[in-house]
């Protein structure tokens, strides 16, 4: 009989990884560090990360095939290996610098969870923040233990930019970024700017500037194929590999800070006083409602969260925190 870890290592191997959570190579421990508030007004609160108030909990039971619990003495960020905590700590990293982060309430159940199925253990850690031109910024990590309590060596990062749809217009995309390790290697890996326009076309200010500072980083040796589901709402600059080796790890955790950066500028510079049109409101509603929808069709994302939380979690975890809509 194959074991939970074993089935989910099968799934994986051939899944896409946009749309589930993380990276990794060689194990190592990295501590916990929120990013810090580029605002001074804002360093009174607390990351939502760490102190959530639940005001958007729902009614949905967590039942179903597996032992739910709201918290476990295991420490993602203490398991994660070396590309998984790298890429988390360069994603906060540039997040504290360039945005103006506020606190996101999430339901405390969502915050951290570990679910329990025949013996092994997944445990999720969410961090989340908005900004003015960002209604939700989501950092997802997870990481396995096998039955023993020890590090399975299955890790996942996953992160979405969230665009403020009646403030930022079409014109913004969705940044994207997740990556998946199994025992030390990385076998999927994907960063994206999505396009919210009805063209599925990134502007050319944001090509001009993508292709001057991503030179030199977009080139691996095995790129992977755009998943179907992928194909109606990815960017045509995505990267989508199977990094070889610690110097292509390394250099996709560049990629990535490269590309946040530049999104994060662009949304500021091409949002400076400007008023979205009623026409491209309703453009940019529809292209994040698209992009989650596809997202949603991920079906590997879905039976590995279901194989250790239930059809109820799963669905619940969905569609209010992976992808939810904006609400109008």
């Amino acid at each position: 009989m194959r074991t939970v870890l074993a089935c989910l290592v099968a799934a994986l191997l051939g899944a896409p990884a946009h749309g589930f959570l993380a990276p990794a190579a060689v194990m190592r421990p990295v501590g916990r560090s929120a990013p810090a508030l580029r605002s001074a007004r804002f360093q009174a609160a607390a990351p939502p990360s760490l102190s959530a108030t639940g005001r958007r909990r729902t009614g949905l039971t967590m039942t179903a095939c597996a032992t739910i619990k709201p918290s476990s003495n295991k420490s993602v960020r203490e398991h994660l290996s070396t590309m998984v905590g790298d890429l988390a700590n360069k994603i906060e990293q540039v997040l504290g610098e360039e945005l103006e982060l506020e606190p996101f309430d999430l339901p405390q159940d969502l915050v951290r969870v570990a679910g329990e199925v025949d013996g092994a253990m997944c445990v999720i850690e969410n961090s989340t923040w908005q900004t003015k031109n960002f209604r939700k910024v989501h950092i997802e990590l997870a990481t396995f233990f096998n039955s023993a309590g020890d590090r399975s060596g299955l890790d996942i990062l996953h992160c979405v930019l969230f665009p403020r749809h009646e403030v930022v217009g079409a014109q913004i995309p969705m940044f994207g970024c997740d990556v998946v390790c199994v025992r030390d290697t990385v076998t999927a890996a994907i960063v994206d700017l999505s396009p919210m326009t009805r063209e599925k076309k990134l502007s050319k200010d944001y090509t001009k500037v993508y292709d001057e500072v991503c030179k030199g980083l977009t080139d691996f040796e095995e790129p992977r194929d755009i998943p179907e589901f992928g194909s109606h709402i990815f960017g045509d600059r995505c990267i989508f590999v199977r990094p070889s080796g610690a110097e292509e790890c390394e250099q996709f955790v560049e990629l990535c800070g490269e590309v946040l950066r530049l999104h994060c500028y662009q949304t500021e510079k091409l949002t400076d006083g400007y008023t979205p049109s009623d026409d491209d409101v309703q453009e940019a509603l529809e292209g994040q409602n698209l992009y989650c929808e596809k997202q949603s069709e991920n079906e590997k994302t879905r039976k590995i969260l279901e194989g250790s939380f239930g059809v109820d979690w799963t669905e619940r975890y969905m569609t209010t925190l992976l992808f939810d809509k904006p609400v109008v």
